[in-house]
């Protein structure tokens, strides 16, 4: 008799226990569903603005390259020579590698020098960049490779692309002698935007201002957006950050989210879209788990329950009411006494476990203690240094610096931020020192030396140097870190 009401006990307990988790499980999991998208379209418009900064940044730094190369003597000194001209913008070109075509243009619209002998003789006046050129800086959008679509090597098979950064040449007197242009290759653009695809497994599309496809998977380039997607093209007509779902042509639902470039600094943007998807199964996979988990979920939590009913129908109401008190002891952050006096059953079990827990957490909630100490200790360590520091990413790009950074060069993070080492660079240093520096960094990890460079203010001042790769588990460079003192 006794037997059987501890058995129908545990059992409708352990029924009232599996129908109540089923029903809060599946609406935590409507809750948490909900919010997954929320979560997962926010994280793709931020994805599509990553795109879009760093194709912004990409191109003021090429835009900086131009005008410094227009004020250089060999071109505004009227006096040069063609093959002064001619071995500058080569060296130019030989040096970055985005450039695929560097002209200079007279007046007249006559090529006078262009890079490899492409164009020289020819007459660009027609060519937007020239007139515009010859009066203000000019950068223009994205076009098809015209006059030299027939001159240049098209290893990659894709559609040759160009966007134009030129500049007018002012001699020293004021007098505009010509244009000095650059025809930026579109290759640099696909591989941005196929790596970071490839890296967060999503698709991106690169549009311009009227819907035209200028990077895409599977061949869409050239295409129109309303042609891969009516319905995509109609939601995201707008300059605003947004996500939705949408049913693309191809009838599969995607996560799809978008951003409209603003352009950065002096570089003020074409208005370039970046749209990113995601198929909704793969968007969502970790919700279509969950729910096959809640049944798994709600069957345990249906014999805990049964358990639970044995142990009450048995009447251990002593033992269970003084664990009771040591969890309410817990919970007040009062003294906790463990017991000794148990008998090795369930109940006591349990207080083991209970016993092991707390200190266990006792323990971890030290080491969470000790682990955040280091870490102050490591920034203050880094912020009071006496030695500059300088963290880039693996593009040698400005991260972080700290406190003595700023005091032996004068610049703040946010001047230097997303910049290149060399904005320091006295010009003291030729190119066989960096190229000798950089091949020590490249095939031992580190380089060590003396070097001169050039603060915020001008003055020159020399610096012992050491830099130094840091690599991830795939040996792949993840940062450069330099420290660096002055006074030597």
């Amino acid at each position: 008799m006794r037997n059987s009401f501890s058995l129908k006990f545990s059992f409708l307990v352990g029924i009232l226990t599996f129908v109540v988790a089923v029903i809060v499980g599946f609406y935590s999991n409507s809750i948490s569903s909900k919010q997954l998208e929320i979560n997962s379209g926010e994280s793709l418009v931020k994805l599509s603005k990553r795109v879009n900064e760093v194709l912004d940044r990409e191109m003021l730094e090429r835009y900086r390259e131009m005008r410094f190369v227009s004020t250089l003597p060999a071109l505004t000194n009227e006096n040069s020579t063609i093959e002064e001209k001619r071995e500058l913008i080569q060296k130019v070109k030989d040096n970055y590698n985005h450039h695929e075509w560097i002209g200079y243009a007279l007046p007249d619209g006559t090529v006078e020098v262009g890079t490899n002998g492409y164009l020289e003789g020819k007459n660009v006046k027609a060519r937007p960049w020239h007139p515009n050129g010859l009066v203000a800086p000019y950068i223009g959008d994205v076009h098809d490779a015209l006059l030299l679509a027939k001159l240049l090597p098209n290893n990659s098979g894709e559609p040759i692309y160009f966007s134009d950064v030129a500049f007018p040449v002012v001699s020293k007197e004021g007098k505009t002698l010509g244009v000095i242009c650059t025809h930026l290759t579109w290759q640099w653009t696909r591989d941005v935007v196929r790596s970071i695809q490839k890296e967060h497994g999503v698709e991106i599309f690169l549009l311009s201002k009227d819907g035209m496809i200028l990077v895409g998977p599977n061949n869409t380039e050239r295409s129109n957006i309303s042609d891969i997607s009516s319905n995509v093209a109609q939601t995201f007509n707008t300059k605003e950050s947004i996500y939705k779902i949408i049913n693309w042509n191809d009838n599969i639902d995607y996560l799809t989210a978008s951003s409209v470039s603003n352009g950065f600094e002096e570089y003020k943007g074409f208005s370039w879209k970046v749209i990113v998807r995601q198929p909704v199964n793969e968007a969502f996979k970790v919700a279509n788990e969950n729910t096959s988990k809640i049944l798994v979920i709600s069957i345990v939590l249906g014999l805990i329950g049964a358990m639970i009913g044995i142990f009450i129908s048995s009447l251990i109401s002593k033992p269970l009411n003084r664990l009771n008190k040591i969890v309410e002891n817990i919970t007040n952050n009062e003294d906790v006494k463990f017991l000794k006096d148990l008998p090795n059953d369930e109940i006591g079990k349990l207080h083991d476990a209970l016993e092991n827990l707390y200190n266990s957490l006792i323990i971890e909630s030290k080491d969470k203690k000790e682990a955040q100490n280091k870490v102050k200790i490591s920034l203050q360590i880094f912020e009071q240094a006496f030695e500059g520091i300088i963290v880039t990413d693996k593009y040698n790009k400005i991260m972080l610096i700290n406190n003595a950074f700023t005091d032996i060069t004068g610049y703040e993070l946010n001047e230097v931020y997303g910049k290149n080492p060399s904005i320091l660079s006295s010009g003291e240093n030729d190119k066989e020192f960096y190229k000798n520096m950089w091949n020590d960094i490249n095939e031992n990890g580190k380089w060590e030396g003396k070097i001169k460079n050039k603060r915020k203010d001008g003055s020159i001042y020399e610096e012992h140097l050491k830099i130094s790769s840091l690599k991830n588990e795939k040996n792949e460079v993840i940062h450069y870190i330099a420290t660096f003192n002055s006074g030597f």
